[in-house]
């Protein structure tokens, strides 16, 4: 299994999928039934995360595209073990913001 395959598949279960944000440059999406805003994970370059291990920026974006806010994650490992530690039904927009809103972040 490529690194790829891997983190896609590590966020399958959080409903995150990839998508295209720009010619030749991906990054993973959450969309929200509920509303239109969507949160975008990528790396610091602002592209799709090459693995698990790299230090990772999850952003949320209006339903018009403006930027809201973001957060930084040292890797992957530690923002998935944060939803891990909550109800799949929670809001995972609100839990990363108050993980934020906490100041206890990377």
């Amino acid at each position: 299994m490529d690194d790829n395959t891997s983190l896609l598949e590590a966020y399958e279960p959080f409903d995150f999928y990839e998508t295209e944000i720009e010619e030749g440059c991906s990054a993973l999406i959450y969309e929200p039934i509920d509303n239109e805003e969507y949160a975008l994970i990528t790396n610091v370059d602002g592209t799709m995360p090459a693995d698990l291990e790299q230090e990772i920026i999850f952003a949320e974006y209006t339903a018009t595209g403006a930027f809201a806010w973001s957060v930084g994650f040292e890797s992957s490992h530690q923002f998935l073990e944060l939803l891990n530690k909550h109800p799949k039904s929670d809001n995972l927009v609100e839990i990363v913001k108050k993980y934020r809103d906490s100041g206890d972040y990377y």
